[in-house]
Order: C-alpha cells, then sequence, then structure tokens
C-alpha cells in the first residue's frame, strides 16, 4: 500500500498518480469548497429583500451590502480552492513515449494535468467575486484563459470575467469579451443562459434596456431553475415597462403570475399588470379584480400598491376626481414603503399643479421629495419644480397669514379672546385624543418591536449592511429629520432658525430695524397661552406697517413666480393688480406696472396693455421702462450712444494725461450734449474744468474749482479738485503733471478702459490675467452669436434687476462681438472684486432674469476690467474661465442648484466663504513632466480627437463617473453621438469620450466639461487629470505608457498654445520700490479715507465697538490721525503678524457697522509693517504701497 501510495506523489505523472490525484483534489477538497461556495451565496440571495418598486437587478450579489454577508463560506472556499492547487497540481511531464501519436504529443504539451486546477481557480474567483474583491477574481479568471486556452473551462471563466468587469464598471473589456464569445462557433450550449444574463447585466447598469431585452428573453429560455426563470421574467416585464411597450410588459407579467411564483413575486407582478393598463381591454374585470386583492387579508400591507393601480386605471379611463381619491388613499396606507407613498405623492402633485392648485401641489411634492434622489426619472424638472411652488406658496401663505393677523389685531379685545380660547379648546380636545391613542398602543408590550418592523430595523435586515446601505432606513431618517427641523439647505449653522425669506428682502431699512426687534422678542410656544396667539399681532402703527411691507412683497414675488416659473399669466395678472389696487403708492409700481404691460400683451389684450403703456410714460418718463415702451429699439440706440461717449472720453481722458488741456477740452464739449450717465458726467466736467482753468487766470481757475467741489460733492475727482484748489490759494501751484506722475489721479479716477495692465506674473496662467481686487469689474454674459436671443428682453430683465437691488447705481449694459461665434453682453460697472461677487452671486440666482437665454448655452462670469481687454484682445474667453473658476466661482452656468439668497449687501461675507471651500481637487495640468513629450507624440491639428479622464487608481470604480457622463453628453452633446469607453495605462484607469471631428470641437467639450464640478464629485478623493488626445496619440499613449509625457505636450500643444500665453520664470521678481519686504513680525490696519467722506468720530468708535466684540481678549488700540490735509487715517495697532493682520482685515471688511456708511466713499484699507509705515507716512503714495501690498501681502 505504501509503494502505490508512493507513486501517486504529483512528482510522478503516471496513469495511476493522475487518476488518484484527479480522484482525491475533487472529492476530498473541490466537493467541499463547491458546497460552501453554494452555501454562501444562498446567504447572500436571502440577506437581500427584492424591491419591486424598482427596476430589480438581474443578481442579488450586486448589492453593496452582501460583500460581507458570507464572509466565512467564501474564505472556505478560496482556501479549499488554494489548497487544490498546492496539493494536488501535477505540472511534471509524463514519461517521453517512442511512439508519439498526435493525441499524445497534445497530451503532453499540457501545463496541469490535474483536471480540477482550472475548476480550483475559478472556484477561488467566484469566491472573491461574491465578497466584491473584484480584482484578485479577474485575476483567477484571467489566470484560467491564459494557462487553460484549450479547456472548456475558460469559456465560464470569460463569463464571469464579463461580471467582474461589469461590476466594476469597466464596459470596454466587458464588451470584447461578449463580442468573442458571440462569435466563437464552439461557446458550449449549457452555458447560454448565463452568457445571456451576464450580457443582460451588462446593457443593464448603462440602462440600456432596449439592447438588453433579446438577450434577457434568452435567459428566459435557457434558465433552468424555475425561481430564477420567474425573476428574470419578471424583470423582462419591467424593462418592457421602461422602454415604452406597455401592451408587452402587461403581457409578461401576467405570465409571471400564472406560473405560481413566490407570493410578493405573484403579487407584484398583478400590480404591475394592471398598472401597465393602457385603456383597452376589460377594465371591468381588472378593477374587479384589484378590489378582490383589497379584500384579500394576505394583502393588507400591500393596499398602498393596489390603489395606486386603481388610481392610474382611472387617470386612464379620464376619472381624475376618482384617481385623486385612490392615490390618497394609497398615500395614507404607505407606511413601511416610503418609495411607493413618493409615487402616490408625486401623481397627486402633478394632477394638482394642472389644475392649478398650487398649494396642494406644492405639499405632496414636499413629501416626495423626503424620499426621490437624483437618480429618479427626471428627477431635476421634479426638483425645480418643487422649488418654485415652495417659493410661491411662501408668498402666498405670507399674505393670508399677514391678512389674518391684520384682522384679528382690529378686533376688540372681547372677540378677540372669545376668538383665541375656541382655539385654545380645540387644541386642548386634540391633545387629550393624542394621548389617549398612545396610551392603548402602549399598552401592546410589542409596540417597540412592531415599529422595529414597520420601519425595517428588525434584526435580520441589521445584519444585511450598514444603516447608510439601507434604503429604507435612510429615508425613514430623512422624513424624521424633516419632522425635526423642517426643510433645511445643506449649510453651516443649519439649526439656526432666524433666515430671512424672500418676501422680506425689499422692506425698508427704517422697517428692518423693527423686524429685528420683533424676531429677538422671546417667543411663546404654548399654544395653549393666548399670548401664544397675540404676539405676532401687528397692535401698533409700526407693527402694522411691517404687516403691510410683508404683504406688499409677497404679491410682487407671487406675480413674478406665476409669470416666469409658470407662465399663469391670469394668475400673475390678479397679483400684480391685487398688489396696486392695495398699495397704489407703492415702490414696486414701475415695475408691476411694466410686468402687466407685458403680461396683457402676451394675452393679446391691447387696450389693458396700452393702460399700462401710457401709465408708465406719463407717470416716469424718464426711466428706462418708458423709453423701452415709447422705443424698441431704446437699448440698440442707448449701447451705440454709450460706445460712443466711452470712445471720446477715452481720448479726452487720454489727452488730458498728456497734458493737451485745449484738447482735451474740445472732446468733453462732444460728449456733455450726449447726455452722459451720472458716473461719467463728474469725470467729463472736472477735465472741462482743469481744460478751461488752465487757458485763464489763476482766480478764475479757483472759482471754477470751487464750484466743481460744489457741484459734486461726492465726485471720485473732488479731493484732487480740492488739492490744487489749495495749491492755487497758497499761490504754490506747480506743473500740474507732476500731480499725475505721482499717481493720486490714476487712485483717484476710475477709468477701466485706460487702467494699465499689471506687469506679467508667473502664475500657471503665464501671468497673463490680473489679480488686482480694486479694479472695476463687469458682469459679462456670453453666448452664441447665432442663437436666437431675445436681445432687448434680455437686457431690460437686467435692467429690471438693477432697477430693483441697486436704485443708487445706473449701470450700463451693452453688447459687443467677441469673434464669429460668440457675443457678449456687458453689466459695467461694478467697484472692486468685492462688490463683483455680490453681485454675480445674487444675479444667478435669480432664474427669471436669464429667462431669454432659456435652452441656449451660455456662460457668466465677472472680469476686471484689465482681464476684460486681454478677453477682447484674444478674441476668446476659455482661458479665461479657468483662472476665473479657480480665483472667483465654480457656477459659470446656470446649471446648479440652490434657493435663491437675500438681498445681494447680504452676500459679501457667503462669498468669502465660498471660495474657501470652492477648491478645485482636480486640475487642468498639474503633473511635472518627466520628459517633454514633444518627441514622442505629435500632430494634434488632424484626425479625431478625444477626451480623456485619467484616475490615479486602477482599482476606483468609475461606474457613477460613467454614468454621469452618459447623461451629461445626452443632455449637452446629443448631436455629437459620443461614446465611452474604458483602458488601462499603468498606473491609471483612462475614461475616454469619443470622437470629436475637430480639434476646435474637443476643446468647447473640455471647457464646458471641466467647469462642471458635479460630473467629477464621484472622483473628488482621487488622484485625476483630464486631456484631449487624438486617436494617433491615445494609441502611442497606451504603447509607451507615459502618460506624465503626455501631460506635459497636451500643455504645451492645447493649452499654452490655445491661450498664446508667454511663460516666464516661477521666481518671485525682485522687488525695488522704497518700503521693506521684511513683512514678519507687529502688523497695524489701517484704513486711509477722504475726511469729507466720512464722521470720523463715529467711524472710530464703531472701529472700537468691533474689536470689543470680536477681539475683546486682545489690546487693539484705535488710533486717527490726518495722513494730509485731506486724507484720514485710522490705524488698529496690536496685530501679531501679517496672517492675523489679513484676516482681521477680511473679518471687519464684511462687518456693516463699520463699512456701511463709507460703501460710497473713496476709501483703501490694507495691513502694514511700523517700518513701511513709517516710509509710507513720508512718501503718502497709495498706489505705491498698494502695488507692494499686493505682491508681499495678497499673493503670498
Amino acid at each position: 500500500m505504501l509503494f502505490f501510495l508512493a507513486g501517486c506523489t504529483t512528482e510522478k505523472n503516471t496513469a495511476v498518480s493522475r487518476a488518484y490525484q484527479n480522484l482525491t483534489a475533487h472529492y476530498n477538497v473541490y466537493f467541499n469548497g463547491k458546497e460552501s461556495l453554494r452555501t454562501g451565496v444562498e446567504k447572500i440571495n436571502n440577506s437581500v429583500e427584492d424591491d419591486y418598486s424598482k427596476v430589480l437587478p438581474l443578481y442579488k450579489s450586486s448589492n453593496p451590502t452582501t460583500g460581507k454577508a458570507a464572509t466565512s463560506q467564501m474564505e472556505n472556499a478560496i482556501q479549499k480552492g488554494s489548497k487544490l492547487i498546492q496539493s494536488h497540481s501535477i505540472t511534471k511531464k509524463p514519461k517521453r513515449r517512442k511512439h508519439r501519436s498526435k493525441a499524445y504529443i497534445q497530451f503532453a504539451s499540457r501545463d496541469e494535468f490535474n483536471n480540477w486546477v482550472d475548476d480550483a481557480y475559478i472556484l477561488m474567483g467566484k469566491a472573491y467575486f461574491y465578497q466584491h474583491n473584484f480584482a484578485s477574481a479577474i485575476e483567477n479568471f484571467s489566470y484560467v484563459v491564459r494557462k487553460f486556452p484549450d479547456d472548456p473551462s475558460r469559456y465560464t471563466a470569460y463569463v464571469w470575467l464579463i461580471r467582474s468587469y461589469t461590476e466594476m464598471g469597466r464596459y470596454v473589456e466587458a464588451f470584447e469579451i461578449i463580442q468573442q464569445l458571440q462569435l466563437d462557433e464552439n461557446f458550449p450550449k449549457k452555458l447560454s443562459g448565463e452568457l445571456a444574463v451576464a450580457t443582460s447585466d451588462y446593457y443593464a447598469r448603462q440602462l440600456s434596456y432596449v439592447e438588453g431585452i433579446p438577450f434577457l428573453s434568452i435567459a428566459v429560455k435557457q434558465t433552468p431553475q424555475k425561481l430564477e426563470k420567474l425573476r428574470y421574467k419578471f424583470i423582462l416585464a419591467q424593462w418592457y415597462q421602461e422602454t415604452g411597450n406597455p401592451e408587452k410588459a402587461s403581457q409578461t407579467f401576467r405570465e409571471v403570475a400564472r406560473k405560481n411564483p413566490p407570493y410578493k413575486m405573484e403579487f407584484n407582478a398583478q400590480i404591475s399588470a394592471a398598472g401597465t393598463f393602457t385603456g383597452t381591454g376589460d377594465v371591468e374585470k381588472l378593477k374587479k379584480e384589484l378590489r378582490r386583492m383589497l379584500r384579500d387579508k394576505k394583502n393588507l400591507e400591500f393596499r398602498d400598491q393596489i390603489y395606486f393601480a386603481m388610481g392610474n386605471i382611472s387617470m386612464k379611463e379620464g376619472k381624475k376626481d376618482q384617481a385623486k381619491q385612490e392615490y390618497t388613499k394609497s398615500a395614507s396606507l404607505s407606511v413601511d414603503n416610503l418609495y411607493q407613498r413618493a409615487l402616490s405623492c408625486l401623481s397627486l402633485a402633478q394632477i394638482y399643479f394642472e389644475e392649478p392648485e398650487y398649494k396642494k401641489a406644492q405639499a405632496y411634492y414636499d413629501s416626495a421629495m423626503v424620499v426621490i434622489d437624483e437618480k429618479y426619472p427626471n428627477y431635476k424638472q421634479i426638483s425645480d419644480r418643487h422649488k418654485s411652488l415652495t417659493r410661491l406658496t411662501d408668498n402666498i401663505y405670507a399674505v393670508e397669514r399677514e391678512d389674518s393677523l391684520q384682522r384679528i389685531a382690529q378686533m376688540d379685545e372681547p372677540s378677540r379672546n372669545k376668538l383665541i380660547d375656541k382655539w385654545i379648546a380645540e387644541v386642548v380636545e386634540k391633545e387629550a385624543k393624542a394621548k389617549l391613542a398612545e396610551a392603548n398602543q402602549m399598552m401592546d408590550r410589542g409596540y417597540f418591536r412592531q415599529n422595529e418592523s414597520r420601519f425595517g430595523l428588525s434584526q435580520q435586515q441589521q445584519s444585511a449592511g450598514w444603516y447608510f446601505y439601507n434604503p429604507t432606513t435612510v429615508a425613514y431618517g430623512k422624513v424624521e429629520f424633516e419632522r425635526l427641523w423642517g426643510k433645511r439647505k445643506l449649510e453651516d449653522s443649519w439649526r439656526r432658525a432666524d433666515k430671512r425669506t424672500f418676501a422680506d428682502e425689499m422692506a425698508e431699512q427704517a422697517q428692518d430695524s423693527i423686524l429685528t426687534d420683533v424676531g429677538q422678542s422671546k417667543k411663546i410656544k404654548d399654544p395653549k397661552n393666548r399670548e401664544y396667539y397675540t404676539q405676532d399681532l401687528p397692535v401698533n402703527d409700526s407693527l402694522m406697517k411691517v404687516s403691510h411691507a410683508k404683504i406688499r412683497n409677497a404679491l410682487f414675488n407671487e406675480g413674478r413666480i406665476f409669470k416666469t416659473d409658470f407662465s399663469d399669466f391670469p394668475r400673475s395678472i390678479e397679483a400684480f393688480e391685487d398688489l396696486n389696487k392695495r398699495y397704489p403708492e407703492n415702490l414696486f409700481a414701475l415695475s408691476s406696472w411694466f410686468e402687466l404691460w407685458d403680461l396683457y400683451t402676451k394675452q393679446a389684450n391691447q387696450e389693458k396693455a396700452d393702460y399700462y403703456k401710457n401709465l408708465i410714460t406719463s407717470k416716469f418718463p424718464d426711466s428706462k421702462y418708458a423709453k423701452y415702451l415709447l422705443n424698441p429699439n431704446y437699448f440698440i440706440e442707448l449701447e451705440a450712444k454709450s460706445d460712443s461717449m466711452n470712445r471720446l472720453y477715452q481720448q479726452a481722458f487720454l489727452k488730458f494725461k498728456e497734458g493737451q488741456y485745449t484738447e482735451a477740452g474740445k472732446i468733453t464739449d462732444q460728449i456733455l450734449p450726449l447726455n452722459p450717465d451720472s458716473l461719467l458726467i463728474p469725470k467729463v466736467k472736472f477735465i472741462k474744468t482743469v481744460a478751461d482753468g488752465t487757458a485763464s487766470t489763476r482766480d478764475v481757475f479757483g472759482k471754477m474749482l470751487a464750484e466743481y467741489i460744489s457741484s459734486y460733492p461726492k465726485a471720485e475727482p473732488k479731493p484732487l479738485a480740492e488739492k490744487i484748489l489749495k495749491l492755487i490759494q497758497d499761490s504754490t501751484l506747480v506743473d500740474y503733471q507732476k500731480l499725475v506722475a505721482s499717481g493720486y489721479l490714476s487712485d483717484k479716477i476710475n477709468n477701466p478702459e485706460l487702467l494699465s495692465a499689471n506687469p506679467k506674473g508667473s502664475d500657471e496662467f503665464g501671468g497673463k490675467f490680473s489679480y488686482d481686487e480694486d479694479l472695476l469689474h463687469y458682469f459679462v454674459i456670453a453666448y452664441p452669436t447665432n442663437s436666437k436671443v431675445d436681445l432687448n428682453r434680455l437686457k431690460f430683465d437686467l435692467a429690471n434687476y438693477n432697477i430693483d437691488h441697486y436704485t443708487k447705481i445706473d449701470f450700463d449694459i451693452e453688447t459687443q462681438n467677441l469673434n464669429n461665434n460668440n457675443t457678449l453682453l456687458l453689466v459695467r460697472s461694478l467697484n472692486d472684486k468685492e462688490q463683483g461677487l455680490i453681485y454675480f452671486r445674487s444675479i444667478i440666482k435669480k432664474r427669471e432674469v436669464f429667462e431669454a437665454l432659456k435652452n441656449i448655452k451660455y456662460v457668466n462670469f465677472i472680469a476686471s476690467s484689465t482681464n476684460f481687454r486681454e478677453i477682447t484682445a484674444d478674441k476668446d474667453y476659455a482661458e479665461y474661465l479657468k483662472f476665473f473658476i479657480k480665483n472667483y466661482s465654480q457656477f459659470i452656468t446656470g446649471d446648479f442648484s440652490g434657493e435663491l439668497l437675500p438681498e445681494p449687501e447680504e452676500l459679501l461675507a457667503k462669498a468669502r466663504q465660498e471660495e474657501e471651500m470652492l477648491k478645485e481637487k482636480g486640475s487642468f495640468v498639474s503633473v511635472a513632466p518627466t520628459g517633454s513629450g514633444l518627441d514622442i507624440y505629435s500632430d494634434v491639428e488632424s484626425g479625431s480627437q478625444n477626451f480623456v479622464v485619467a484616475v490615479n487608481n486602477t482599482k476606483a470604480s468609475l461606474k457613477q463617473a460613467i454614468a454621469g457622463f452618459n447623461t451629461h453628453n445626452r443632455d449637452q452633446f446629443r448631436q455629437a453621438d459620443l461614446s465611452i469607453r474604458q483602458s488601462q495605462v499603468a498606473d491609471y484607469q483612462l475614461m475616454i469620450v469619443s470622437k470629436f471631428k475637430t480639434k476646435n470641437e474637443a476643446i468647447n467639450y473640455f471647457t464646458n466639461t471641466v467647469a462642471n464640478r458635479k460630473l467629477f464629485k464621484s472622483l473628488d478623493t482621487l488622484g485625476y487629470r483630464n486631456f484631449i488626445i487624438t486617436d494617433a496619440n491615445l494609441k502611442k499613449l497606451t504603447e509607451t505608457r507615459k502618460i506624465a509625457e503626455y501631460l506635459n505636450f497636451f500643455k504645451v500643444k492645447y493649452i499654452d498654445s490655445g491661450a498664446g500665453s508667454n511663460k516666464q520664470s516661477e521666481a518671485k521678481p525682485a522687488y525695488n520700490g522704497p518700503f521693506s519686504p521684511k513683512t514678519e513680525g507687529i502688523q497695524s490696519f489701517v484704513l486711509i479715507i477722504p475726511k469729507e467722506e466720512t464722521k470720523p468720530d463715529a467711524l472710530v468708535e464703531a472701529i472700537r465697538q468691533f474689536n470689543q466684540k470680536n477681539y475683546g481678549s486682545q489690546s487693539l488700540q484705535v488710533t486717527s490721525s490726518m495722513l494730509d490735509d485731506f486724507r484720514l487715517m485710522i490705524k488698529v495697532e496690536g496685530i501679531s503678524n501679517a496672517k492675523s493682520g489679513l484676516e482681521y482685515l477680511r473679518a471687519i471688511a464684511t462687518d456693516q457697522q463699520v463699512y456701511g456708511p463709507i460703501q460710497d466713499a473713496n476709501y483703501r484699507n490694507f495691513v502694514i509693517t511700523p517700518e513701511n509705515e513709517a516710509i509710507f507716512r513720508q512718501d503718502k503714495n497709495i498706489l505705491t504701497y498698494m502695488e507692494f501690498y499686493k505682491q508681499f501681502y495678497l499673493k503670498q
């Protein structure tokens, strides 16, 4: 016996040893491993409860909670497979025969002679697969394919490779294998069912149900197990339903129901069959069947689905009222099936919206939004409608509430108390009933366990996975959160309640203080207390005034929302006319009259339209509304006039700076008859004054300057005029050009067209764009020239917004052609970057302003005057958008979510906070290349182009990113017919979007896509790069595997060449100015302001109060002194270092008590060391120090 066993060792390859090793491998090892795998799969399948309200997955193991559901069984299977390979593998070649047949030669050429080793690798691969270790699974299946190329087991490995690649979202590799097996004539028939299911799953993961239906039909026919066959057939019916084939879906659902499936599947098949009713056939029989199901006690927990199906049938029959009753019953009975409740609520919301009953529609949308997420069909449209309805109903309820409060406030006290006592009695009765019901429930000892079961929190379900993997518990948690806190934005301090609504935006400042006092008073929360009902009553004149302001604002908001969001013109007219009837002299009179003119024009009611047109032109003849109504080309002509004035003013100012005052004066004589706007007149008049004055005597010049100062006390050139006047009065007037050379003129007269660009820097944009935050900024909308934009309408909506929110500023709105393809619309001008951000972040939230651009691809941004010149010089804004996204904001299009924000002035603090949060985690090109790549890659102009996202992680799942890009491509680039595939190069996974016919098309896609941060959200924790590449270069990249070199090539050939930037050294430029670059140590905050433009004592006191409130523990000293004859210098001493100084500046700059009174003044603020302060006090040149400040403080 010992000799026999010795002859059976794996070191020998004989017929006996092979038979022995095969026998022991099969029955001692492989059998046990296979049984362990089977037990584990059963455990996984039992751990997942099918949610029939959604399209079922083909494999239950795809659920992310199942990876650890059968760990011990899968580990045992892996151990058995590994043991078989180690103990029973025979790799030694058999003894060489003298006479070798063809069969023997083929046999002897094998690498493995144990027939169960390939099965062991497949066993291990399956176990890894069920553990969701797909990389290890692929490794085992790939080994079988490579090492056993002629063994039938390779086909099993191929099928599981398809499943593994699909689970990882590597659809390119999966599809390649599918195509290979479909062409293989030797593919075993017994595996055709498994291949069909795997192929169906490949299409299902990409929501390509139409392509997957033929393969799933094959799977249904060729799957022998009854339960699996029925499940696949149920899913096939769902796919028919999803692809718009209700007849086929209904037929297939009924076939499932007739095959005696498990009860839950049978019930859902019957319900789904009823749900696909098309309006033809025996409807009474169908309804009778549903009523029978209602009576069946087994269906008690499914009554919500039955009523929902009955509601669908009633809707198909046109019985809307009956459908509402059935949907309502469905929603009320949906206790543990929150998704079904959402479906019922959405159906009711749609019905009420169409009737229209906006308040009911909003309530049902509100209930549905708690449950559904971004993956729900048409989620964006539903979400947008819900937000619009919420804004609308907030205003409707505001009017109703204030009307009620006013009515009660006007009652005599006995009548009021009688009414309140009635309400209190109702509350007491309701509470008593609630306590009784609660007591009855608590008598049941199993009450808690009952509720555990209700909400899917039983021990069995808890074992399936983490809380956030269970959609039922997550949805329940959302409902509970909403119950406790209401709907909250995702933001810091979300629990705070004192947030103003949009209805309160336009209340006057005088009323704001009253509102604040009311809001800060202690609220009574007990509804059984009389004061609970009287605390908000407007019982005096001041409070009544506030209440009327709320009604007024809400009525105006109602009218705008009815019109812009829902096109409900009659309701919009009703709101605006109610507003003007109640409040004839309201601050919205002009805007509401124009809205009424527009509404009646749309309704072809010419009589009413003319009425409001005449009202506007007679009462507000100088308004832009009136001018537009009298001349539809008003804005076009205004733009031409503005362009002419700007060109003339530019000429005048240049002559003025050159000292050619006579010539400058002549040009101003041409400007003044054109009636320049209020911002330009003081500048033109100043140049005119200087031109005339220098041509006359000193005394006359002095009188002219005094008259100018008196006429324009707030003008930018006023301090300079005062300086010249003082020099005249002191008889020390020197060459005027010295004043210009000192930099003071440029500092005080902001001329965006004439300010010189900053010196070229050495940033990632080649120093092309200016970081100067103090320059004037423009708001810009860029749109395709050939798009059908109603330009007059767009300009008017912008002007309307400006009038509503910036009553003291007269903005210019202009257009200019950027290039053959793009037009720019500008709003000029905003004082600096801070004011620009306030304007930008406010206006982009007002979607009604951009109604004329609906369905048009546009971008919006702000740019300083210097940067705008760079854009127009390049005739392209693509490069600037990168700079803008990094340094200003990511919101360059109208595609973003968010509620309407308060009035613009309240956005400054938010703007700064968001800039810190919106750091880009990806980058355009930030890999330092190891080689230039220019000698490897070539020719970027010809051939097809591809957009690539390269992720530096070969194991990461790109499934979510690919799904997002697929949606993005369908929505934004449908005509391009783009496809997505995956590949791998070195340590990078590539997601490749193909194909673009030209380089320009690819760059356009690149620019549009990288700005949409939502697409890259799933990659935030990963390193990734975006680039464009030709087919030829992609092939070279795959061969060379040199990603870094290509990224450098891409930067040079696509980014740098497109921008035309002149790159400079990254070393810091040498500083040759008067100030010391040593900025370490103690710092002071300094505020410089003309003394006539502020109340010094009040400003100093406001700063001291700010310090006491926010920096009470620090010994900060506030002093004020005169920098020169006309400028005040306020200094805060005792700041520890430069970083703390900048933080102090940012904090105090947002304090309205300090900066509110001086917002229109020509102030400068900065941080400075004592050494540099001494130098500054001698020189007194703000421009010189500000250039130093930006280089050594702001750019650090």
